[in-house]
């Protein structure tokens, strides 16, 4: 187990790397195949990031093609990112109700150096999916975006909901979608196998980001 996260998640809940041993007083709900397997996938694939990558991309049919398809992608991502970006965090993100919370100062303002910053990662991050390298160094990546959210591993008093963070991606989603529907809108089946891809991976992304939002529960 040589994970950075796992190790982190381990200093967090020493009681994860011990036998378990029963105190007497058995969870019924344990008893319901179903549940106990499901238990024991998040508790196993919470200590080891890959295998979780390897279980998501089963259930969702993730193969080589989708990866090829997200690659195909980036000779029409790339050379619009910034217009891309510019609207999400500039239009969409400082204007959004309930989004712009996360953009915002002390005195309510819209913090424009935070949103250049933030603006800046995500940048960073959707190059790197571009380059497609399904690594643990990527997955690590974004476990640990998603730790430092929650009191587990960010601030004691910093809790993004998790309703915020899926309406985030939902809304990336979303524009990528339609933007990548405008441009490819004479070639229906390559349309069809790069959204199918990104959607997928967009699912295993939203999995991994929210593994230690259960940790306290756990």
């Amino acid at each position: 187990m040589s994970s950075v996260m796992a190790n982190a998640y381990l200093k967090m809940f020493p009681m994860e790397g011990e036998k378990k041993i029963s105190a007497g007083k058995r969870n019924p709900v344990l008893d319901i195949p179903e549940f106990n397997r499901a238990w024991n996938l998040h508790r196993e694939t919470s200590l080891d990031i890959m295998k979780r990558y390897e279980y998501m991309s089963q259930c969702l049919n993730f193969t080589d093609k989708d990866t090829e398809a997200i690659k195909e992608s980036k000779e029409i991502l790339a050379p619009h990112l910034e217009a891309i970006l510019d609207h999400i965090y500039w239009e969409k993100l400082i204007n959004d109700p309930w989004l712009s919370r996360w953009f915002r100062d002390e005195t309510g303002k819209i913090a424009k150096e935070y949103v250049t910053i933030r603006r800046a990662r995500q940048r960073r991050f959707l190059l790197k999916i571009l380059e497609c390298k399904w690594d643990e160094e990527f997955w690590n990546f974004v476990r640990w975006v998603g730790a430092v959210h929650v009191p587990v591993f960010g601030f004691e008093d910093l809790y993004i909901p998790m309703r915020l963070n899926l309406a985030l991606w939902g809304y990336i989603h979303q524009y990528l979608f339609n933007f990548l529907a405008e441009q490819l809108k004479d070639d229906p089946e390559k349309l069809r196998r790069i959204t199918t891809a990104w959607t997928k991976l967009f699912w295993m992304i939203i999995d991994v980001y929210h593994i230690d939002y259960f940790a306290a529960w756990m």
